[in-house]
């Protein structure tokens, strides 16, 4: 069973998500900000993560820094949000996000994303 860490601080976003990936062998593990995600992480075997950019006290890039540089380079980042500028896609690919996703979501393609991203982990 997979387990996907979701990080929004829109709650209605991290239910759309647990939503649509219900049922696919996934296990959905929910944070409303990025120092909530690096605990649940420290202590649970995560196999994804998504990310929202936008978000209080410390910004999902911020966090995928944090993660690729201190904390847990293996575990693929899917990195999410409105702001779809060249800059910003950028940033987040060289920092090392596996995945940008615009929102609004196309949950379909951010299922797919999941699904390969745990397959190439179990490898």
């Amino acid at each position: 069973m997979k387990r996907i860490l979701v990080i929004d601080d829109d709650e209605l976003i991290l239910k759309s998500i647990a939503f649509s990936l219900n049922g696919d062998d996934c296990t959905i593990v929910t944070a409303k900000d990025a120092y909530s995600a690096l605990e649940i992480a420290n202590k649970t075997k995560i196999d994804v993560i998504i990310c929202d950019i936008m978000m209080p006290a410390l910004s999902g890039l911020e966090l995928l820094s944090l993660l690729k540089n201190f904390y847990l380079n293996s575990i693929p980042v899917i990195i999410m949000s409105s702001l779809i500028k060249e800059d910003v896609v950028s940033s987040a690919l060289n920092m090392g996000a596996s995945y940008f996703v615009s929102k609004p979501l196309d949950y379909d393609s951010l299922k797919e994303k999941v699904h390969e991203l745990s397959i190439q982990k179990a490898y």
